[in-house]
């Protein structure tokens, strides 16, 4: 089973986004668009907008840092296993809580503008559930099953 989730499963999901992607750019291009709603509410857009982005590119950048540099690398570099899941708690914990911040600037804002909140659609309502669960557990998952509460991992 340990092998199903942590060997087989990330593999499995990265043909799934490459085949969706591929599959996307061939059949429907143009079937969503960002309908964007900047015109329609600027001020906390400017905010929340950087903010949110800027923070799920360190999120990625740190998965990808965390899946593709092997421990040989990073014991080579005179980090130990302690300092690697310390540093990547604090900073994926930051980024985390940046995300979050960024998200709920963007939520409110939809949800108290009024041209923003009649410019939203269904699909939008689903996506930002989705999105608000996927960053919710995953900071959870940071925040407590980094490092126990004696210092060790």
């Amino acid at each position: 089973m340990e092998f199903l989730i942590w060997g087989a499963l990330p593999y499995a999901v990265a043909v799934m986004l490459i085949s969706g992607l591929i599959w996307r750019y061939r059949y429907d291009q143009f079937g969503w668009t960002t309908r964007s709603s900047e015109l329609l509410e600027s001020k906390v857009l400017k905010v929340a907008s950087p903010l949110f982005h800027f923070a799920i590119l360190v999120v990625l950048m740190g998965h990808l840092v965390g899946l593709l540099i092997p421990m040989a690398v990073t014991n080579w570099l005179g980090i130990d296993n302690h300092d690697y899941h310390r540093g990547a708690l604090i900073g994926g914990g930051f980024a985390g809580i940046c995300l979050v911040v960024g998200l709920v600037l963007l939520l409110w804002r939809r949800s108290t503008k009024g041209a923003v909140l009649r410019a939203t659609t269904t699909n939008d309502k689903i996506m930002y559930l989705v999105l608000a669960t996927v960053i919710g557990l995953g900071l959870v998952a940071t925040l407590t099953g980094g490092i126990g509460p004696g210092g060790e991992e």
